[in-house]
C-alpha cells in the first residue's frame, strides 16, 4: 500500500488493476476485430458445413472463398452488411472482458505472492521460466471454467448464421435453450478439457512477451517500451502461442458445433471429446485438417492481442497514478487526523 513515504516510482498496482486495464483493453480490441473472429470460426468450420451441403445437394455458394478475406465479404453481401460480421458480438465481448479481468487479476496476484515469498527468503525476486508458465497456466485454468459456458453461446451464434438457422435458435436464450435441451448443464462446458490444455495459449504468449520485453529493454537501455512496441511484440508472442496450440484451437471449436451437428459421425465424435474429434478429422482431411483456418487465426490473434497490449498498458498507466494518487491522499488524510 501506498504512504505518504513512498515515491510513484516504486508504487505498483495492484492485481485489481491489472484486471481492469486487461478487461478495458480486451474489449476495445475485441470490438475492433471482431469481424476477423467470426470469420477465422467460419474457415474452421467450412469444411464440415460443405460436406454437409454436398449432402443435400446444395452446393455452397461460389462467393464464399476459402480465404480471410473471402469470407468476410461473403458474410458481408449475404448476411445483413455489419449486422452479419457483428453476431455474437454481446456474448463474445462479455465473455472476452470476463475471462481477461479474471486472468490478469489471478495471475498478477500469484505473481506478487510469489516474489514477495522470494524476497522473505532472502532470493531474487524475478521469477524463473517455469514459474512464468506456470502462473500463467494457472489462471488461464480459472478464468476459462468462468467463461467456458458464454465461448460456446458465441460459438454456435458465429456459426449458426451461415448454416441457414432462423429465429430463437440464433439468438443467445435460444442457444441455452438447445444447449440444455441436447446435454444438460454439462453441454455448457462443452470443450473445456480442450480449454484446459489451451491454457498454455495465454501463458506461453505472457512468457514471450516478458522475454521479448526484457531483452528488447536491456538491448536498447531504454526504460519502457513504445505503444508501437508494445503492440509489436505482444502481436509476435500471441502468433507465436497460437502456432504451437492451433490444433486444440481448431479441435475445441468444431467440438462445440459438433454437439449441434445432424450427421451422426460427427455427432458421435463430439461426444466422444476431443480425442475422437482429432482422429476423425486427420482421417478425414490428414494431420494438415486440424491447421485448417490456422492462418486465420494468426492473423486475428495479431491484431486482437497487439492492440489489447497496447491498451492495456496505457490503461494500467492511468489507474497506476490514479490508485496511488487515492491511496497517498487517504494515506494523509489518517495521518492528519
Amino acid at each position: 500500500m501506498a504512504n505518504t513515504e513512498q515515491t510513484y516510482d516504486s508504487y505498483k498496482l495492484p492485481p485489481v488493476g491489472h484486471a481492469l486495464a486487461g478487461a478495458i483493453g480486451s474489449a476495445i480490441a475485441n470490438c475492433i476485430v471482431y469481424p476477423l473472429d467470426i470469420s477465422t470460426t467460419r474457415l474452421q468450420i467450412e469444411k464440415k458445413k460443405a460436406a454437409k451441403s454436398g449432402e443435400d445437394g446444395q452446393p455452397l455458394p461460389e462467393e464464399k472463398k476459402h480465404t480471410l478475406v473471402g469470407t468476410i465479404v461473403h458474410i458481408y453481401r449475404k448476411e445483413g452488411g455489419l449486422r452479419g460480421l457483428y453476431a455474437g458480438l454481446a456474448s463474445d465481448t462479455f465473455a472476452t472482458v470476463l475471462s481477461n479481468f479474471i486472468y490478469f487479476y489471478c495471475y498478477s496476484a500469484l505473481r506478487d505472492v510469489q516474489e514477495y515469498r522470494k524476497l522473505r527468503a532472502g532470493k531474487d525476486p524475478r521469477l524463473g521460466i517455469v514459474q512464468e508458465l506456470f502462473l500463467g497456466a494457472e489462471a488461464g485454468l480459472i478464468s476459462r471454467f468462468f467463461t467456458t459456458p458464454v465461448g460456446n453461446v458465441t460459438t454456435r451464434q458465429q456459426a449458426g448464421l451461415s448454416s441457414g438457422r432462423k429465429g430463437a435458435d440464433v439468438t443467445m436464450l435460444g442457444i441455452l435453450r438447445n444447449i440444455w435441451n441436447e446435454k444438460g448443464i454439462t453441454g455448457f462446458w462443452t470443450g473445456y478439457r480442450a480449454s484446459a490444455i489451451l491454457v498454455s495459449n495465454p501463458s506461453l504468449t505472457y512468457f514471450f512477451f516478458e522475454q521479448i520485453k526484457r531483452a528488447f529493454l536491456k538491448l536498447r537501455k531504454q526504460d519502457q517500451l513504445t505503444a508501437f512496441q508494445t503492440f509489436l511484440f505482444s502481436a509476435l508472442s500471441k502468433s507465436l502461442a497460437t502456432a504451437l496450440t492451433y490444433p486444440f484451437i481448431f479441435t475445441k471449436t468444431n467440438m462445440v458445433l459438433s454437439e449441434s451437428s445432424n450427421g451422426n459421425e460427427e455427432q458421435k465424435a463430439g461426444s466422444g471429446g476431443m480425442v475422437d474429434v482429432i482422429r476423425l478429422t486427420v482421417r478425414r482431411e490428414g494431420i494438415a485438417g486440424l491447421y485448417r483456418g490456422m492462418q486465420a487465426q494468426i492473423t486475428k490473434g495479431f491484431f486482437n492481442h497487439g492492440l489489447m497490449f497496447m491498451i492495456k498498458d496505457r490503461v494500467a498507466e492511468m489507474l497506476r497514478f490514479l490508485f496511488y494518487m487515492v491511496i497517498l491522499r487517504m494515506a494523509r488524510e489518517k495521518l492528519g487526523r
